[in-house]
C-alpha cells in the first residue's frame, strides 16, 4: 500500500491536505484584531460611562455621557423638536414593555423567549435520539 492509499492522508470534504492546514498555534487570520485590543461594544460602553461636566440651572454637575445625552434629548423634546419627541416616546414604550414583562415574571424579551424555545426544542430532539433535521443518532 502506498502513502496515498493509507487512511491517514485522506483528502476530501472536511479533510484538506496537510499542506493546506494551519499549524498548531497559528491563527487563520494573523493580521486580525490583536489580542487585548477592545472591540466596538467595549468602546461604546466606555464612551457612555465617561463622566462629563454640564451646567444645569447655573450649577456645574458631573454626569455620565449617557445621562447627559438623555438630558439633552429630553430638553430638545420639551422645546418641540419632533424627532426628539419621537425618540423619547419610543424609549418610554420600550421601558413600559420591559416593566410589564418584569411584573408578569418574564424577565426575557419576546425575542429571547423565542430563542430559548428553539434551543429547548433542539435539546429535546437530541435527547430523543434525533437532531433538528430528524436524523437518528447511533
Amino acid at each position: 500500500m502506498s502513502d496515498t492509499e493509507s487512511g491517514d492522508d485522506d483528502v476530501g470534504y472536511g479533510k484538506p491536505p496537510k499542506s493546506g492546514q494551519f499549524r498548531k498555534g497559528q491563527s487563520g487570520n494573523p493580521k486580525g484584531r490583536p489580542k487585548g485590543s477592545l472591540d466596538y461594544k467595549t468602546y461604546v460602553k466606555q464612551m457612555l460611562a465617561t463622566r462629563v461636566t454640564i451646567n444645569e440651572g447655573g450649577c456645574r454637575k458631573r454626569v455620565s455621557s449617557l445621562q447627559a445625552t438623555l438630558m439633552r434629548l429630553s430638553e430638545k423634546s420639551l422645546n418641540g423638536d419632533m424627532k426628539a419627541i419621537e425618540k423619547v416616546l419610543s424609549l418610554a414604550d420600550e421601558m413600559v414593555i420591559e416593566l410589564e414583562a418584569q411584573r408578569e415574571g418574564r424577565v426575557l424579551s419576546q425575542n429571547d423567549e423565542q430563542i430559548l424555545k428553539r434551543y429547548r426544542a433542539s435539546v429535546d430532539a437530541v435527547e430523543m435520539g434525533s437532531d433538528d433535521n430528524g436524523h437518528q443518532h447511533d
